[in-house]
């Protein structure tokens, strides 16, 4: 059962955790009693999506609030602060062959998705992460100014540098270097301050002289640098430009150590902070690091800044969570954290184990533009291929984002999935299922709208989701990924499905892709598939020609109530350790397998809501000339006829179930009514029945064939 594709989902050994926030015990994925979707969300989620996020620890010498964006590249003010999130994993300085991203010291766990910068960490515990700022913070107090940076991987404190460079105003002559090494330039500036976990210095930049010396917070759970400035040394008016720029520090920890990988004229810079969304494009731009690597190849960062007003602060000024329309980056908390850093081993590519460690974890989201946020928006995952990152379909799909996300006024999501290789099981899963509870929580969604895709193991991945929760999703697209016709399309019947692929793909046999579809067709289910013939695997994806697609996507809610259900699942798929696994499907909950080893099968139709008749309609056509080419297209559709009276009957054919509930309000038995269930099964099951009213009935079933006559209340 399943999709059996050892590389692109083969199963890797759970790597340790570290749980981020103590969670209690959780009932298992569809049990009673588990935690209620929230709006926005399906009501039969995993439990993963349904935990509450992690609070991230606060470091103590911190005076203000935590109002950080939740957006990367974006600011705001809040209670007496300037808060600034930063992407995550922009840590790779200056573009060392113009034009080239990602030239020599590439990792090789981002082969297909490169940076724009060259620099790289040495071994130890940089973890390759050491100077990535998460976030920076500013605070007005009565006697002082206080300056944090949060940054994503803190394992030694010793590791990082960073340097805030002041433009004040109060200096007849400015300088433009930035002092300690930093090797960057920005004009107008007439004071930094040089932070270390040995202690801050902050320097006049004209004369290099030392104004004060100040002791720095360092918290290690919080992963923050903290320095408070008297205003006697440093005093706060007007308006200041001010900038952020961090590396590795010296052995003396008082300025910045040679980038690793960088060129002789390069600067020591890893990352600069206050680049905004808007300097940093969607458009092969997988790591958001473009502006930064070409500003910090030519050593100028002047045009990455913010300003800041004193006389905000000091009123206590609250401006609003910026909500970027297009696509950007968000980030989330997640409930594991299996290291710090990330790796960059070679095997990274391909083992599916996670490679992006930390407890932050980035996920991609399209705005439309002209969304109406009073009204509920349609959802649309786009799952990205393996070697790739959420940003896939920013950088290398525009055509699709518009066509898909802009034009059908859809929020699309991209997960990262902890790596290129995740297959969207285990970690990447749990990602999945935690950036949904996520964008639920900051957006407007419509839980019946929601459409999963994806391109090659994105479409692995989506076909995996699709097949385990079928009542989840209202359309699923298949693009280039595919794993044939295995026994779990059997759930997919209220889905339709698209797949769509090339003749010359020499990643994934379009005989899977036929196979698949022609398992659809021999089910009745509904599904469109496209064959191109003059297409391959890595080039179809290029041209970005996928409005076939994307007009499959539609508009359509999902089905809730259908008269017949099947459903398959192994036991052994579910995963209680990350909160995932089997919950159910339409009217069936609390599913167990007898054997855990082994499929379970349902085949439930209830005659009290029964489906209307069906008659097929195979349509075969050449789409000419097609986009991206010419496609050969398959279609099964359906043309719905009258539904039958409805009976107050429930059948039920089982195998392998070692227990299962029945939602009789669901399944169309209202209250008080006797209704009758016909159970054949191959071994003993435990039968609840679960009333409008949400008493339940237990009945245990023996093997064999059994007619119950029942009441609900």
């Amino acid at each position: 059962m399943g999709r059996r594709v050892a590389m692109l989902t083969g199963c890797a050994a759970v790597v340790a955790m570290l749980v981020v926030a103590p969670a209690q015990a959780a009932p298992q994925p569809g049990a009673a009693g588990a935690p209620r979707a929230p709006s926005g969300l399906p009501d039969d989620v995993p439990v993963a999506a349904l935990r509450s996020e992690p609070t991230l620890p606060v470091p103590a010498a911190w005076p203000g609030p935590e109002r950080f964006p939740r957006t990367a590249g974006t600011g705001r003010l809040a209670g007496g602060g300037y808060y600034w999130t930063d992407w995550i994993d922009d840590d790779h300085g200056a573009r060392g062959q113009p034009g080239l991203p990602g030239a020599p010291g590439a990792d090789p766990a981002e082969q297909g998705v490169p940076s724009f910068g060259d620099y790289s960490y040495p071994p130890g515990p940089a973890d390759n992460n050491g100077a990535d700022i998460f976030r920076a913070g500013i605070f007005l107090e009565p006697a002082a100014t206080v300056w944090r940076v949060d940054w994503n991987t803190l394992v030694d404190p010793s590791v990082p540098v960073a340097e805030w460079a002041f433009a004040t105003g109060g200096s007849a002559t400015t300088g433009s270097l930035w002092p300690a090494g930093a090797g960057v330039s920005s004009p107008g500036i007439d004071r930094a301050l040089v932070v270390s976990s040995r202690g801050a210095r902050l320097l006049d930049v004209r004369s290099g002289a030392v104004l004060a010396r100040l002791p720095v917070e360092v918290d290690l759970g919080a992963r923050s640098f903290i320095v408070r400035v008297p205003r006697r040394v440093l005093a706060p008016s007007g308006s200041w430009g001010v900038r952020l720029a961090s590396g590795l520090a010296n052995a003396a920890g008082d300025g910045f150590a040679p980038a690793r990988g960088a060129l002789p004229t390069e600067p020591a810079v890893y990352n600069v902070a206050f680049r905004t969304v808007a300097q940093e494009p969607p458009g092969d731009n997988f790591w958001n690091d473009n502006r930064q690597a070409d500003a910090l190849a030519r050593g100028d960062v002047s045009g990455f800044a913010t300003t800041i007003r004193w006389a905000d602060l000091a009123a206590r000024h609250t401006t609003p969570e910026p909500a970027p329309t297009g696509w950007s980056d968000r980030w989330y908390v997640s409930s594991i954290e299996p290291g710090q850093g990330k790796r960059t081993d070679v095997a990274a590519i391909a083992d599916g184990k996670p490679v992006y460690l930390g407890r932050v974890q980035p996920y991609a989201v399209y705005v439309p533009t002209r969304r109406d946020p009073t009204r509920p928006a349609p959802l649309t995952f786009l799952l990205h291929s393996l070697t790739q990152n959420h940003n896939q379909y920013s950088a290398t799909t525009p055509k699709l984002s518009q066509q898909a996300c802009e034009a059908r006024q859809s929020i699309c999501v991209g997960t990262l999935g902890r790596g290129p290789a995740g297959g969207f099981v285990n970690e990447a899963q749990l990602d999945f299922w935690e950036v949904w509870r996520e964008v639920a929580s900051a957006y407007h969604l419509d839980p019946e709208r929601t459409v999963i895709g994806g391109y090659s193991m994105g479409g692995f991945g989506a076909g995996l989701l699709t097949e385990g929760h079928p009542d989840l999703f209202a359309r699923a697209i298949l693009l280039a990924g595919t794993a044939g016709d295995t026994p779990s399309l059997d759930n997919v019947r209220w889905v339709p499905m698209y797949l769509a692929g090339g003749a010359a793909d020499e990643l994934v046999p379009v005989t899977d892709e036929i196979a698949e579809a022609q398992g659809l067709d021999r089910r009745g289910f509904r599904y469109r598939y496209l064959l191109y013939p003059a297409e391959d695997h890595v080039a179809f994806e290029l041209q970005d020609g996928f409005s076939d697609a994307a007009r499959f996507m539609g508009s359509d809610a999902r089905a809730t109530r259908p008269g017949h259900v099947t459903f398959r699942w192994n036991d052994s798929s579910n995963n209680p350790a990350f909160g995932y696994g089997t919950t159910g499907a339409y009217w069936l909950r609390d599913l167990r397998a007898r054997s855990a080893g082994s499929d379970a099968l349902i085949d439930a139709t209830s005659a009290a809501d029964p489906d209307p008749s069906v008659t097929d309609l195979r349509t075969h056509d050449v789409l000419v000339p097609g986009d991206p080419s010419p496609a050969i297209v398959t279609q099964l559709d359906w043309r719905l006829g009258p539904h039958p009276p409805p009976q107050p009957a429930i059948g039920l054919n089982l195998g392998n179930v070692g227990a299962l509930s029945i939602r009789l309000a669901d399944a169309g038995i209202g209250p008080h009514t006797t209704y009758t269930v016909d159970v054949a099964t191959d071994g003993p099951t435990t039968l609840t029945l679960v009333g409008p009213d949400g008493g339940a009935t237990r009945v245990q079933v023996a093997a064999g064939r059994q007619h119950l006559v029942e009441s609900s209340r």
